[in-house]
């Protein structure tokens, strides 16, 4: 997308909120001007440059998020200037080279005293959850430029924001995979965890359930393509997700449903039909599809949406 400009605090207010989730000001300084640009990284991420000229303070407050939740995480790697994210209690200074994290389920607070540049990498919670656990330990706490992982992750999310202009958007899907996926590494480590990834048996089923979300609207997605594409049988993928309680393809399934209610209860979606809806999540037919949500929610997919429009 083109760089949206802003030029009060009115503007940024409202860029900011377009570009991310919404948010209020705290304080700008007179002369303020902001930038963003934003790239869409498939389903699993969207990678966000921000330029701003003055000093400001950007708030996601108690109010707007028990109005308007959203469940996305973000990550800042601040490039030029100073600033510190403050979550939960914690306060986290942003250095040139590194960055924090931040939850938006959750009240915020984005300081910056001087201009500043940053790019801001924005992910569904769950992409998080599956790859570190616990995401809210994580928040509010500075990754170091200093630290070997760290230090990749700036490398790599630097590179993409100039060259995602060239990518198809098939891989810019696979590289935002790879974004979220060298995120939680640093996570890990600067957490304490080590570079290690989480061992065995747990670590094979998250990644199998991370991949399942950023294909979800692939219709060849199956058992059989999850097992071949983590070097496993479908034996061993049955059996991972039997110790979970389920199956590969319930699993799949589920997630789709899942993803399907989520469209048609945003009001950001109703431009889409059901029948976009279904192929979106991965349905190869509109009755297939309407018979599966029918049995996991106990409505149609038309009747949740008439009802999304009510409330509304």
């Amino acid at each position: 997308m083109g760089t949206l400009v802003a030029r009060s605090a009115d503007e940024w207010a409202q860029v900011i909120t377009e570009s991310f989730v919404p948010l209020s000001l705290g304080s700008v300084s007179g002369s303020f001007r902001g930038f963003v640009r934003s790239s869409r990284l498939g389903p699993s991420a969207t990678l966000t440059e921000v330029r701003t000229l003055g000093s400001s303070v950007v708030l996601r407050s108690a109010r707007l998020v028990r109005t308007e939740p959203r469940d996305d995480c973000l990550f800042s790697l601040h490039l030029d200037g100073t600033g510190v994210v403050v979550q939960d209690g914690r306060e986290a200074g942003l250095a040139c080279g590194g960055g924090a994290l931040y939850d938006a389920s959750r009240q915020y607070e984005l300081r910056f005293p001087t201009d500043t540049r940053q790019l801001v990498l924005q992910m569904p919670r769950e992409q998080l959850r599956d790859r570190v656990g616990r995401v809210e330990d994580m928040c509010g706490r500075a990754l170091p430029a200093r630290h070997p992982t760290v230090r990749v992750l700036a490398a790599y999310v630097r590179e993409l924001a100039v060259a995602s202009d060239g990518l198809t958007g098939d891989q810019r899907a696979e590289l935002g995979v790879t974004a979220v996926d060298l995120l939680a590494t640093a996570l890990r480590a600067v957490a304490g965890s080590g570079d290690a990834l989480p061992a065995g048996r747990a670590a094979v089923l998250a990644s199998m359930k991370a991949y399942v979300r950023d294909h979800l609207a692939d219709p060849r997605l199956s058992p059989e393509e999850l097992a071949r594409h983590h070097g496993v049988s479908p034996r061993y993928t049955a059996e991972l997700f039997a110790g979970d309680g389920t199956s590969p393809a319930a699993f799949v399934r589920a997630e789709r449903l899942r993803a399907a209610y989520h469209l048609l209860s945003d009001p950001r979606y109703a431009g889409l039909t059901v029948s976009a809806v279904a192929a979106r999540c991965g349905f190869s037919d509109r009755t297939t599809f309407t018979r599966a949500f029918v049995r996991t929610y106990g409505r149609t997919p038309a009747e949740t949406r008439a009802g999304q429009a009510r409330e509304f």
